[in-house]
């Protein structure tokens, strides 16, 4: 699938990028972002400007996550509420801190929103509360354009660094990702554990009182 990807990319360029990127954001396992370490390279060689790959490719990505902001922000703050009652254990959000948590995110969620750009799925996911929460539309794009830049000038550095002469960085970047989708799932799980054995504490404790 990746030939076809970077045949895309030397054929149309920066336009490429930006496609790919939209496509990979639709549908999150088209591997297109393996193309900006490669752009980086051809950056190297004077094919490609660094800073152009970058924006071409945090343009693709912001526009490419509108599909899953849109179908959120018409479906409402109320709806999502009502959804996160109901399954809100999975994302370790208590009953009691869904409206304070949208809250929240209407108001800051642009930062979360750059934040998540670096991480698989996360990036995708975190546009589905972004839209349902009301964060403007122009406000999500200036966020996930520029986290998912700044994202895409590191990938497009390190090809560029890996093609002039540093090919250990290359070696690193795999394992690095690896540690930190591990520290972050640990950490998911171990909430998701507390978040658990509160919930059964307040319920034993509501229990007791009402017998007592």
């Amino acid at each position: 699938m990746t030939e076809w990807i970077i045949q895309i990319v030397q054929q149309f360029g920066y336009l490429g990028i930006f496609l790919m990127l939209i496509l990979a954001r639709v549908l999150p396992p088209v591997p297109a972002e393996t193309v900006i370490p490669l752009a980086g390279m051809g950056a190297a060689t004077g094919e490609f400007n660094l800073l152009l790959v970058a924006l071409a490719a945090g343009a693709g990505s912001a526009v490419g996550e509108l599909v899953w902001y849109l179908p959120a922000h018409w479906m409402g703050r109320e709806r999502f509420e009502a959804f996160l009652r109901r399954h809100g254990h999975w994302l370790t959000v208590k009953p009691e801190q869904v409206h304070r948590a949208t809250e929240w995110f209407a108001r800051r969620g642009g930062v979360a929103v750059l934040l998540c750009q670096p991480l698989p799925g996360l990036r995708t996911l975190i546009s589905v509360p972004a839209g349902a929460c009301g964060l403007p539309m122009a406000v999500f794009l200036l966020y996930a354009a520029a986290g998912a830049t700044l994202w895409s000038l590191v990938l497009a550095g390190t090809g560029y660094l890996v093609r002039v002469g540093f090919p250990w960085i290359a070696d690193w970047m795999v394992p690095g990702a690896l540690v930190l989708f591990i520290v972050l799932l640990a950490a998911y799980v171990l909430r998701l554990v507390r978040h658990r054995r509160d919930n059964r504490r307040a319920e034993r404790e509501g229990i007791s009182r009402s017998g007592g």
